[in-house]
């Protein structure tokens, strides 16, 4: 099992190409993805910011909801 600190930044990557193909949406009708959008880079700042802290308990709270999102 790969340590929190190889696993979180992982996950931040892996929402970021989510969150990029939601941004590709943007702009066809009918699609409304801003909300979507946002939430993800909040929750990618929010990782972010805990990895560059080193809370680990934020680490954690992170990487739990990172792991929700789906393509």
């Amino acid at each position: 099992m790969a340590s929190l600190a190889t696993a979180l930044p992982n996950e931040i990557q892996r929402v970021s190409r989510i969150r990029d193909e939601f941004i590709s949406l943007r702009g066809m009708p009918g699609v409304m993805v801003e909300p979507q959008i946002a939430i993800m880079t909040a929750e990618i700042d929010r990782a972010t910011r805990a990895c560059a802290s080193g809370d680990v308990i934020g680490m954690m709270r992170a990487y739990e909801s990172l792991k929700g999102y789906e393509s």
